[in-house]
């Protein structure tokens, strides 16, 4: 049996009551997936990531997080030792400069080709780029403790939904598109893994 291409997701933040990346493991294919639904949270979260990769040992890692503002799918090249944001996560934690691994490499980076999957997505018609770092939230967080276990993952980014977009003006993209995305971008990797 092939071993598994582990796929995560946030739960709603930030005082919101629905975080779009969470519903769309549902849409997601289930041949060969693993789903883990995390908290966000600076320390369980990678935690759970931790486990998860401990007792799966997948071939592939794909986090999902959202990009509230964000027209297009982003995938994500690097990681940053770093945790600031003006929020504190879902356990109250407000990081501020804080590493997210003391003493680590200031950056990690994906060892995916990232440009040629963002251009199948793109051929698709669904709106999709690379991007050069995942902030400095829970999503970079968990991504560089992904990206340090040294299994090959991406973290993508996706935007609002029409559920979670703020408000009626506010850049969105149908779940339906970011699903078809992320779901492209797997068969894409299933063919690298190979």
């Amino acid at each position: 049996m092939k071993p598994p291409i582990l796929i995560t997701a946030f739960d709603p933040f930030g005082g919101r009551e629905y975080n779009p990346t969470e519903r769309l493991l549902g849409l997601l294919p289930d041949d060969g997936i693993e789903k883990l639904p995390l908290p966000t949270s600076y320390s369980r979260a990678p935690e759970l990531l931790r486990t998860a990769v401990k007792e799966l040992s997948p071939a592939a890692a794909i986090c999902l997080g959202l990009a509230s503002g964000r027209t297009a799918i982003s995938l994500e090249f690097a990681a940053l030792n770093i945790k600031d944001a003006d929020v504190g996560d879902n356990d109250g934690e407000r990081a501020s400069g804080q590493s997210v691994i003391p003493g680590a490499p200031n950056a990690l980076f994906s060892d995916l080709d990232l440009g040629p999957f963002a251009r199948v997505i793109r051929d698709a018609g669904i709106s999709c780029r690379v991007s050069y770092h995942a902030g400095t939230f829970v999503c970079n967080c968990l991504y560089y403790h992904l990206l340090s276990l040294g299994t090959p993952g991406v973290f993508i980014h996706i935007p609002d939904d029409e559920i979670s977009a703020p408000s009626e003006s506010a850049p969105r993209l149908p779940l339906e598109d970011s699903a078809k995305a992320v779901t492209i971008f797997i068969e894409e990797l299933k063919k690298t893994l190979i």
